[in-house]
């Protein structure tokens, strides 16, 4: 089996970022992380930079790029459009995360919240 670059990427690059991500949500969420500026700039910069650049290298793998738009039109009958649905859904609560820890330095009450 010889799967095509962007798969290879896009797997590692998005499960590693969603691992830092949930590992960081939950630690910080139960208080072992403190809200401090730069670990959660460098760690949330790092993991939503590992999802964003894992999500776009997807779109390589595809027949016609610019038509990428439709895979997530299929929700209701594909796996794979519910997934990549699900992961640009989760961008919602990684960002709100992100800005409680990074700019509000607070990892307490709705920031915890999202991070779980």
């Amino acid at each position: 089996m010889h799967p095509a670059f962007s798969v290879v990427f896009f797997t590692t690059a998005t499960g590693a970022g969603y691992g830092l991500l949930a590992l960081l949500g939950v630690l910080a969420g139960q208080g072992f992380v403190p809200p401090d500026f730069w670990l959660g700039l460098v760690g949330m910069g790092l993991a939503l930079g590992l999802i964003s650049a894992g999500l776009l290298s997807s779109a390589g793998h595809l027949g016609r790029p610019e038509r990428a738009w439709r895979a997530f039109s299929q929700w209701r009958s594909s796996w794979l459009s519910r997934e990549g649905v699900a992961s640009v859904a989760t961008f919602v609560p990684a960002g709100l995360f992100a800005v409680g820890w990074v700019f509000l330095g607070r990892t307490n009450g709705w920031v915890a919240v999202a991070g779980l």
